[in-house]
């Protein structure tokens, strides 16, 4: 079985409590997705042009000067990856999620701050997997079995009887568990590119 360890999970504990002490409000609504194509470089242009952003706009800002705003988003290179970060749900519609997978492997978590929440797992502008986070048996998708070998914390999560509970952790977790690729609360205090996406 895959997934993440106990001390990824701590990890990501760690870093919400960091930002806390901050202005950002990353721990009550966020959106972090990784965007990793099959052949073709993508670049953070490519990725924001999909999110229906104007790379001309972009430019660069720190995420914890950076209050609410469902319309931004911060994006980053990562050798052939992508990785973007927002504060609202920048891809849960699926013809942006179809369009951000094309030639690509997307895996994708965010929650709200009224704690809907969903992890994705898309490829080829298909949608394979879809959970929600806070019960993990409940799945959808082309196949909805695809990530279950990787879902044990967060299955374990569930069966405890007494908390801490921490679902938001646990999934970005399971998120780097797949893909290799995580962030740290120094990310969020470092200028990264910064742009404002259509959501009409």
């Amino acid at each position: 079985m895959a997934g993440p360890t106990p001390e990824r999970i701590e990890h990501y504990v760690r870093m919400f409590e960091r930002l806390g002490e901050g202005s950002a409000d990353f721990a009550e609504s966020m959106c972090w997705t990784v965007v990793r194509p099959h052949q073709v470089r993508l670049t953070v242009e490519d990725v924001l042009r999909r999110l229906g952003g104007d790379p001309d706009t972009m430019t660069t800002c720190r995420p914890l000067d950076v209050g609410y705003d469902d319309e931004m988003v911060f994006l980053e290179q990562r050798d052939d990856a992508v990785i973007i970060v927002g504060y609202s749900v920048s891809s849960d519609e699926e013809d942006v999620l179809r369009r951000l997978s094309q030639d690509a492997t997307v895996h994708e978590v965010f929650w709200l701050i009224n704690n809907f929440n969903r992890l994705y797992y898309a490829v080829d502008g298909v949608v394979v997997t879809e959970l929600d986070m806070l019960l993990p048996q409940e799945r959808w998708g082309a196949d909805p079995d695809a990530l279950t070998d990787h879902l044990d914390a967060l299955r374990e999560l569930r069966d405890r009887e007494r908390g801490p509970w921490p679902d938001w952790e646990t999934a970005m977790a399971t998120v780097e568990s797949l893909t290799g690729l995580g962030l740290d609360a120094d990310w969020f205090d470092r200028p990264q590119l910064f742009a404002k996406i259509n959501r009409c």
